[in-house]
């Protein structure tokens, strides 16, 4: 008698591994053969012409936005620009001087900073001390 076997005959046993093994086979293979297919990005374009076209516009529309960002930062740095936003700033600083600077917070105000103060400080030594600690084993 098969030792181990609890009453199922070898040969039998061995079958049915080997239609296991055959069909682990198969799941593989067709496995790779997805994975190929998925990182082959001339067939993927083939197949999907519309999300590479809407990839491509994304791009350059954030790189539109770049340019347009850079250039408008250029812009205001120019010596006529600044001199027109101080010019404004200081009209308004004459039209209303109590909101340029205002008195002293409120009470209301100053605890909540320090209550946010508190907590925040808290949550960085904690998360120090988590970083800095050694790993259980």
């Amino acid at each position: 008698m098969g030792e181990g076997t609890a009453g199922v005959e070898p040969r039998k046993l061995e079958k049915e591994i080997e239609h296991l093994r055959t069909r682990l086979d198969r799941s593989l293979a067709e496995l790779d053969r997805r994975r190929h297919e998925l990182t082959d990005v001339k067939l993927q374009l083939r197949r999907h012409p519309q999300v590479a076209v809407g990839a491509g516009v994304v791009l350059l529309a954030l790189a539109g936005g770049v340019v347009f960002a850079v250039w408008r930062a250029h812009k205001r740095e120019e010596l006529p620009a600044k001199a027109r936003r101080i010019r404004i700033a200081i009209g308004r600083a004459v039209e209303k001087p109590h909101k340029v600077a205002r008195g002293e917070a409120p009470v209301w105000e100053k605890i909540l900073a320090a209550v946010g103060t508190t907590v925040a400080v808290s949550l960085t030594k904690k998360l120090i001390e988590r970083a800095w600690q050694k790993p259980h084993m």
